[in-house]
């Protein structure tokens, strides 16, 4: 009896210490971290929270899953490098992008090669489309027949007959899906003569960092048919448009016939990687099996993910991550980058004459702040962008330049703030006296060759109506020879291009950006001056 006592009372104790172990962990289970991305954030927090509630356990421990919010690009940058916990939370043991072309990326070096060992699960797909308003895609015969290939895409911007606003590869999973699609070779390579014609259409059109933000810019454009009328993007991305944009009319998804590279939403264990532990692994291979159950398809289904289709998935093999990576380095390669530093003139003499831009007739100084605006406007995000002013006493009796904004990528922040430091300047008086145009350029020159880009273009873009300089210690011969023995010492290149308003001295203007390799640019009557930067003036 007393044995069985004691066995009885061991057995009520273990059932207690388990009923006690349950009903602590359950309040706070043991969760590892899994990156989301954005549009399936709060559908996975959510499916992450009802796996929960069926108390899921590893070794009599509660367990789960901590679900963050992280751009795919964002992950599979820092998987290939240094991961920033401040800004994107704790690394993760599992990832959901919202395409699977991204680990086909991270995979593709021999370090990260078997970050993912085990299969993923397939959690749906969004369609990789072309969003064309209503009535052009009805003008071009895009609608209710056979729909454009890319190749049809590309020649009909070639015929100047539309205008691709394209999100950017580096930054986006619809800028790298659509890309992808449009230069293939249909046997898992890069057909080189497609990205030149891509890489063309996209010179012609417009870049920005997300189809998100290229439609935000339509919107608020004067005249959105000039802006753009084709638009790579996500099926989803055209639907949150469409109930959001107040126009009379719909942007059209189209899919280019021959385009099968979809945005599959992988579920998938980092399980190879070093800081995963076998438990950690377990873990989040169990939530993996969850998302395999009825009830969880629903839940994505009811996100707007389709089913995935087999030939449209980069993990059947249309596609490699040595083949990604490759498209990236040779689309980076046909679209240098702009690495700019635009340096405004702000001083008395902007305020002395009046000159005619955008149909108006405005002060010099006025003009050069337009210009400068339509400058950042055209600028695609990859480029990188700062703003200088410069009159007498900039800063103090010897400093006659100033730093308005740092340089900085141009993301849709730095845009927007270069934009607002130039609407800032334009309500600011000017700097009494001459204009301080040598020591400025050299300077500015100076600076720009410190902070040089290799690989990009690397720009000092100088406004202003004047052109000579009575404040300046050195004179125009100095300057001209101490900015030409600058530039032949440079190991990465830097050119000054000059843009004169009104009464500019054009002739010492040329003088400066040549000696550069740069040239002289008359401030046209509206608009920006991009083209010119990049083809080299008009001379």
């Amino acid at each position: 009896m007393i044995t069985l006592v004691s066995v009885l009372v061991a057995s009520a104790l273990v059932a207690g210490f388990v009923t006690l172990l349950r009903a602590g962990c359950s309040d706070a289970p043991y969760r590892v971290p899994v990156a989301v991305a954005p549009n399936l954030f709060s559908t996975m927090e959510d499916l992450a929270r009802a796996w929960e509630a069926e108390e899921p356990e590893v070794d009599g421990n509660c367990v789960g899953v901590e679900v963050s919010d992280v751009a795919a690009v964002d992950a599979a940058q820092s998987l290939t490098g240094e991961w920033d916990t401040v800004s994107l939370g704790k690394r993760p043991i599992a990832w959901v992008p919202d395409s699977d072309v991204w680990p086909q990326w991270v995979t593709g070096t021999e370090v990260t090669a078997d970050y993912f060992s085990s299969a993923p699960v397939v959690l749906g797909q969004s369609s990789t489309v072309l969003a064309v308003p209503e009535p052009v895609a009805e003008e071009l015969g895009w609608i209710g027949g056979e729909p454009p290939s890319w190749s049809e895409v590309l020649e009909a911007s070639e015929a100047g007959e539309v205008t691709i606003a394209a999100a950017n590869p580096r930054t986006s999973t619809e800028g790298l899906q659509s890309m992808l699609n449009a230069v293939s070779d249909g046997a898992g390579g890069v057909d080189g003569e497609a990205m030149v014609r891509y890489s063309a259409a996209l010179d012609a059109g417009r870049v920005g960092e997300s189809a998100e933000a290229l439609f935000a810019e339509y919107l608020a454009a004067d005249d959105p048919a000039a802006f753009a009328n084709v638009f790579t993007a996500l099926d989803y991305q055209v639907e949150d448009f469409n109930a959001d944009s107040g126009l009379d009319y719909q942007l059209v998804p189209i899919t280019p016939s021959g385009a099968v590279l979809n945005a599959v939403y992988p579920y998938m264990v980092l399980d190879g990687a070093g800081w995963v532990s076998d438990s950690d692994a377990r873990i989040a291979g169990m939530f993996g099996d969850y998302l395999q159950t009825g009830a969880a398809e629903e839940e994505l289904a009811d996100a707007g993910l389709a089913p995935a289709s087999s030939e449209g998935a980069s993990t059947e093999g249309v596609i490699t991550g040595e083949t990604v990576q490759d498209a990236v380095r040779q689309w980076q390669e046909m679209r240098r980058d702009l690495n700019l530093l635009i340096v405004v003139d702000r001083s008395g003499v902007g305020e002395e004459e009046t000159v005619e831009y955008g149909g108006e007739q405005v002060s010099a100084a006025i003009a050069e702040i337009r210009l400068a605006l339509a400058l950042v406007d055209e600028l695609g995000s990859t480029s990188r962008a700062g703003l200088w002013e410069f009159g007498v006493g900039a800063v103090d009796a010897q400093t006659h330049w100033r730093a308005v904004t740092e340089s900085a990528e141009l993301s849709s922040e730095q845009r927007q703030t270069l934009t607002d430091d130039l609407y800032a300047l334009s309500e600011e008086g000017l700097y009494e006296g001459g204009s301080p145009l040598f020591d400025t350029v050299t300077a500015a020159y100076d600076y720009m060759g410190e902070h040089a880009v290799e690989g990009a273009d690397n720009v000092v873009v100088v406004l202003t109506n004047d052109g000579t300089d009575s404040v300046s210690a050195p004179t125009i011969e100095e300057t001209e020879q101490s900015l030409a023995t600058v530039a032949s010492g440079q190991a990465v290149p830097v050119s000054l291009y000059t843009v004169g308003f009104g009464s500019a001295d054009a002739d010492n203007l040329a003088r400066l950006a040549e000696a550069t390799q740069g040239a002289y640019i008359e401030a046209p009557a509206s608009g920006g001056v991009l083209d010119q930067l990049r083809g080299g003036g008009e001379g």
